[in-house]
């Protein structure tokens, strides 16, 4: 039922039940008349030409003076043309038809200008299409409501249906949650029955949008506020936008059987075929998306994704590949040439990989299919690891090529050092945390970019126990600590793990104190480990069992400064090993090398925040409040 109600709540809200409203009820309250014999002799007079003129209507108010050049067949709807509107680059011109011919159209105060064929198309009020080579809807779009896109399984064994306001909630309830087989035809249902009430015997260009300089558009949506200019075609898609959130589709732009929400941006010969964009998502510089689900905030350029869900926040350039990912969380990043996609046996691309939150393929990587990081947040494939079929789990991890010197593990592993993303580079971590809340803002829910989340400290705890070995060796694999994957790991990187993983929840545990205290101060007066019992299901009691709470609210709050001192510490000095190598090579590094204010001023304030939040909390202890 949750499926079904959370499906209905989009499609209540959809800008394309505006559409269908507003077509409806101007059907029926449209006020026209025919052309009288001066306004067709005056049209003919300035170049239009039509079969049949009784087969045009127009406004009450209509003046043939705006019409030029143009030829018109079938039932058309002509407006009072008035006022000016702006064309690409920014040049102002009248409202009204120029050189083009028009079929079965209805026509708002518009500007159509050199328009080779428009057939079947309502022109709403303030668009503008400006040479545009054939414009066409032939009434058989379903504009992709209730269609499947198959991702991750190329052979179509994960299917998701889509409607053009889909959103990643939707979308992770189709793929990971399972329902019965009633509840998912009335799911499929409640989208034909909307699919009936909201398509439009024609193809929509929506209020203020444009399109210009462009070749093909075939049976499309063309929302409120969306800017079309030089695409190259535009087939079997709908384009959203509003606005506050105006969309992009630029320069030879190939865009066919998609969605595309509000805020995107599509350019430089992009090619996008049975995908969803949604919301402020970036796509360009000869990318290519194909049979794709792609969340809100990522950006991908020069990059190639087929047959993936990627989740938000996440970026992809440089000539990279993602192929048959399930990667729900997102914030992740793929750099120059990382091969994510070896989802073929020989026998058939039915392989996938599940890469993690906040996941970093370096420089090179090859990952081989199958395998599972899902379980391995904020991980780092360093430059050139080829990476075998694995399942990895281990959170914050640095995957670095295996030392061959090493003869008494297999040649393939490659080592992997736990817990190093966060012990060692919070600079990063911190960093992005700073780029998610700027880039997401709006689209994003905030909770979804926490690194102190549930979910991160339950996978912590999980790998924190793993570490517990019954036997000290020096190499360490699978074998003896299972969710290694295909690595090694050394003893000494077992050790700096356990270590860093205890941080991490002591960190986790007193934040989630602090914050209850400050929901309810009568906690201020009773020990940390009672305070346990007020939080839901086992995961702070099975911590606690790995670290040491303190036995006062008052040592609580002074491990909690510490803790977080200690972690802004590390994030403001995480770049100094970079300036003392990069000194050493370039003598004017400091001068071209900038550091980034913004985020350092940011991370600072975070801080100070915290202690705030800590001294309000320490006087109302001591009853100084």
């Amino acid at each position: 039922m949750q499926r079904l109600f959370k499906l209905k709540k989009v499609l209540k809200t959809s800008s394309m039940n505006s559409y269908a409203e507003n077509f409806r009820t101007s059907r029926a309250s449209i006020k026209s008349r025919p052309l009288s014999p001066q306004e067709i002799e005056t049209l003919e007079k300035n170049g239009n030409r039509c079969e049949d003129w009784s087969q045009i209507s127009v406004d009450p108010a209509f003046t043939p003076n705006r019409i030029s050049g143009s030829s018109f067949s079938g039932k058309v709807h002509l407006p009072a043309f008035y006022g000016t509107l702006l064309m690409p680059g920014d040049v102002s011109a009248p409202t009204g038809i120029y050189s083009s011919s028009i079929h079965d159209s209805i026509i708002e105060n518009s500007l159509i200008h050199h328009v080779s064929l428009m057939s079947n198309i309502w022109v709403m009020q303030g668009a503008v299409v400006q040479n545009v080579g054939s414009l066409v809807a032939n009434g058989k779009s379903h504009y992709q409501i209730g269609a499947e896109i198959a991702v991750g399984n190329e052979m179509g064994g994960r299917t998701v249906r889509i409607i053009p306001d889909i959103t990643p909630e939707l979308v992770k309830m189709q793929l990971f949650s399972k329902v019965d087989s009633e509840t998912s035809r009335a799911f499929i249902q409640q989208m034909e029955t909307w699919r009936n009430e909201v398509l439009l015997p024609y193809g929509i260009i929506g209020k203020n949008a444009i399109v210009a300089n462009t070749n093909i558009v075939r049976n499309s949506w063309i929302g409120e506020q969306v800017r079309i200019d030089g695409a190259s075609k535009i087939r079997n898609s709908v384009a959203l936008g509003n606005l506050e959130n105006p969309t992009y589709i630029y320069d030879g732009v190939i865009l066919e059987n998609s969605c595309v929400q509000e805020g995107a941006k599509i350019h430089s010969t992009a090619l996008v075929k049975d995908s969803v964009l949604m919301k402020r998502t970036k796509v360009g510089n000869k990318a290519i998306i194909n049979s794709s689900i792609i969340c809100p905030c990522v950006h991908i350029d020069e990059a190639e994704i087929t047959h993936s869900f990627v989740g938000p926040l996440t970026q992809a350039h440089h000539h990279s590949l993602l192929i048959a990912a399930l990667w729900p969380e997102g914030h992740g990043n793929l750099g120059y040439g990382a091969n994510v996609g070896s989802n073929h046996t020989g026998r058939m691309p039915d392989q996938e990989v599940m890469p993690a939150l906040g996941m970093f393929f370096g420089l090179g990587s090859n990952i081989k299919f199958p395998a599972n990081f899902s379980e391995s947040p904020y991980t780092i494939v360093s430059t050139g690891v080829t990476a075998s079929p694995q399942r990895l789990r281990f959170p914050f991890s640095l995957i670095l090529p295996g030392d061959p010197q090493i003869r008494v593990i297999r040649s393939d592993l490659n080592e992997l050092r736990p817990g190093w993303c966060y012990g060692k580079n919070a600079y990063a971590i911190a960093r992005n945390a700073y780029k998610y809340a700027l880039r997401g803002k709006g689209f994003v829910a905030p909770e979804d970019s926490q690194v102190l989340s549930d979910k991160n400290a339950s996978l912590v705890l999980d790998a924190l126990r793993r570490l517990q070995v019954p036997q000290i060796r020096e190499i360490y694999t699978e074998e003896n600590i299972p969710g290694l994957g295909s690595n090694y790991l050394k003893e000494s990187a077992r050790h700096f793990a356990k270590s860093t993983y205890r941080q991490f929840l002591e960190r986790y545990v007193a934040t989630k104190m602090a914050m209850a205290a400050e929901q309810d101060r009568s906690l201020l007066l009773q020990n940390p480990l009672e305070i346990r019992k007020i939080f839901p299901g086992d995961l702070l009691r099975e911590i606690l069992k790995e670290i040491a709470l303190p036995n006062s609210f008052e040592e609580l709050l002074k491990t909690y400064r510490a803790l977080e001192k200690q972690w802004s510490e590390s994030v403001l000095h995480g770049t100094d090993k970079d300036f003392v190598r990069g000194r050493e090579i370039f003598d004017d590094y400091d001068a071209s090398h900038p550091i980034d204010v913004a985020f350092i001023e940011w991370e600072k304030m975070r801080f100070e925040e915290v202690l705030h939040r800590v001294s309000t909390l320490s006087k109302e202890l001591k009853g100084e409040n």
